[in-house]
C-alpha cells in the first residue's frame, strides 16, 4: 500500500497568541494540527474548537492522551470537532476498545499512542486488529537521548504496515533522514518548529528533507 506521509505539527501551548502566531506560519504546510496536551489543560477542549473553525481545511488531533472513559472522551473529542483523538496504549484494553468504539461510530479516527509501553509490539498488534487506525512511536521527552527510533519504527512498521504507523518526540532533520526511507503515515514535529525562532524557516527545513522541497 502506498503511504503519503502526512505532517502533523504539535502545539504544546499554554499560550494561545503564541500558538496562533505559530500557527500563522506554519499552518499552510502541514496535515494535521495538534491541540497538544498543554494547550488542553490550559484552555479546555474548547480549543480543539477553536483550531477547526481557524483552520477548517486541516484535520485537527486531540491530544488527550486517555487512560480511562475511553468512549467518553472519545465522544467528546469528536463533539467538540476534532478529526484525530489519542489513547495511551497504556491504558486498559477496555479502555482502548471503548476509544475505538467512540471513533467509528463518530466517523474520526483513533491515535494509541506507545508512550512507555513495554510490550510495544504485542501491543500495537493487538490494537490494530481491535480497529485503531494509528499507533504512535512516542519516545517521552525525557528519554529522547537514549532511545532509538530505528529500532522501534522499524519493527512496529513490520508487524502492522506503516499505514498505521505515527511517530512522535524530538523529531528533527537528521532523523527525517531515516523516517523517509520508512515513510510512515504520520510524522509529528513540535519543538524543532514551535520553539525556533524562526518556525517558518525550521518547518521548511523538515519539508526539504521528506517531500525533497527546495528551501
Amino acid at each position: 500500500m502506498e503511504v503519503t506521509m502526512k505532517l502533523q505539527i504539535a502545539m504544546d501551548f499554554d499560550d494561545m497568541e503564541k500558538a496562533l502566531s505559530v500557527l500563522r506560519e506554519t499552518a499552510d504546510k502541514v496535515d494535521i494540527i495538534e491541540c497538544g496536551t498543554d494547550m488542553l489543560i490550559r484552555f479546555g477542549i474548547e480549543a480543539v474548537s477553536r483550531l477547526k473553525n481557524l483552520y477548517p481545511d486541516k484535520l485537527v488531533l486531540c491530544d488527550q492522551k486517555i487512560m480511562d472513559g475511553g468512549y467518553y472522551f472519545g465522544c467528546m473529542a469528536a463533539n467538540f470537532g476534532a478529526d484525530i483523538f489519542t489513547v495511551l496504549g497504556a491504558a486498559g484494553n477496555d479502555t482502548i476498545q471503548g476509544a475505538i468504539q467512540a471513533a467509528k461510530e463518530r466517523h474520526i479516527k483513533v491515535l494509541v499512542d506507545m508512550c512507555n509501553v513495554d510490550n510495544y509490539l504485542e501491543r500495537a498488534k493487538d490494537v490494530i486488529a481491535w480497529g485503531a487506525d494509528y499507533v504512535c512511536v512516542h519516545t517521552p521527552t525525557d528519554e529522547q537521548q537514549k532511545v532509538s527510533y530505528h529500532k522501534r519504527i522499524g519493527e512496529i512498521s513490520a508487524q502492522i504496515g506503516k499505514e498505521h504507523c505515527a511517530v512522535a518526540g524530538g523529531i528533527n532533520p537528521d532523523k527525517c533522514v531515516y523516517l523517509k526511507q520508512i515513510q510512515p503515515e504520520i510524522i509529528i514535529v513540535g519543538s524543532y518548529i514551535t520553539g525556533s525562532d524562526d518556525p517558518k524557516k525550521s518547518i521548511e527545513q523538515i519539508r526539504e528533507v521528506l517531500y525533497d522541497e527546495a528551501l
